[in-house]
């Protein structure tokens, strides 16, 4: 029965969330007040985005760091934007659009400098955080915008956040791009086998760019409403995102030996997350201690992955 439970890729993720609702809804019956779901729904829509492009990365066999960096920096082009009289449409546009052109900097340096995908969104990680510091001078950043804040956090027949909605859509075009489109096989051919698809003739260097483009872009997306659900942006708006992105990606099934991805998995273990997260404010826990919660999910989850692989599994792409 266990080896069943290790080799269903996003098993763990789901029962997991069973037993964190029945946890806490047990403990305080504030947990499954309309407003915490309501919370919930929008905490995991928002870390689901930037996890379903983290997704196909890791399937690569590689990591970005800094989409942590890249959140923040799209949520302050949109402020900026917006504060300086910019039709909002545009800002958006122009933070997504910042999102991509992030992405097609991590991939040109993997693919043209042949950097480590780890040090090269290492550092821009820095650099981009750098940019963030300079762009508000350590400020903070009103957007006082209620059309982009009903778009995140209003809700859609009176009980599900939009954000619900916009992470539902991201889902589907990744899952059609992943599963039904030569790219998304090429992203798990060069996961699986980067010698195998170099000698089927896949081109590296053009998914490598592409998945790097795509995971630019969703982190762009969830800046983007996290700033809308916050209406204040500063540099600190995606720290620890980075963390949070690869942990809902291995804790919902995905192996860092590459070679597939599990999207339902990842939306799972983002939920699962939030809902962790709601239910230690639920019942008074510190904060502090959420990295020590987070950290010590990541490390059982990459356990479980270690049983589930065996002795065989691969190691980290070096891109």
């Amino acid at each position: 029965m266990v080896r069943n439970l290790l080799a269903a890729d996003s098993a763990a993720a789901v029962i997991a969330l069973v037993g964190v609702v029945v946890t806490f809804s047990l403990l305080n019956d504030r947990f499954l007040a309309p407003i915490n779901i309501q919370g919930i729904i929008v905490r995991a829509s928002i870390s689901a985005i930037t996890g379903l492009g983290m997704t196909l990365v890791i399937a690569m066999r590689a990591l970005d760091l800094s989409v942590g960096s890249v959140m923040g920096f799209a949520a302050i082009v949109v402020a900026e934007l917006i504060v300086s009289g910019v039709p909002r449409e545009l800002a958006v546009l122009a933070g997504l659009a910042a999102g991509c052109g992030l992405g097609l900097v991590n991939g040109a340096l993997i693919t043209l400098l042949r950097l480590p995908s780890f040090v090269a969104t290492l550092a821009t990680l820095s650099m981009i955080f750098g940019a963030e510091l300079l762009i508000t001078d350590g400020q903070t950043v009103s957007i006082h915008d209620g059309v982009l804040n009903k778009l995140v956090v209003g809700n859609l027949g009176g009980h599900v956040p939009a954000a619900a909605l916009i992470a539902a859509v991201v889902f589907g075009l990744v899952w059609v791009i992943f599963h039904r489109t030569p790219f998304g096989r090429h992203v798990a051919a060069i996961g699986g086998d980067t010698r195998a698809a170099i000698g089927a003739g896949i081109n590296v260097s053009t998914v490598t760019l592409g998945t790097f483009v795509l995971v630019g872009f969703c982190a762009a997306l969830s800046g983007i409403m996290a700033g809308a659900q916050l209406q204040n942006v500063n540099s600190t708006i995606g720290v620890g995102a980075g963390l949070t992105a690869i942990a809902v990606v291995v804790v919902g099934g995905t192996s860092l030996a590459g070679g597939a991805g599990n999207l339902f998995g990842t939306v799972c273990a983002a939920v699962l997350l939030a809902a962790i997260k709601a239910g230690l404010n639920v019942v008074n826990v510190s904060s502090l201690y959420e990295d020590l919660v987070f950290g010590g999910i990541l490390i059982i989850a990459l356990m479980v992955d270690g049983l589930r692989r065996g002795a065989g599994r691969k190691g980290m792409l070096v891109v």
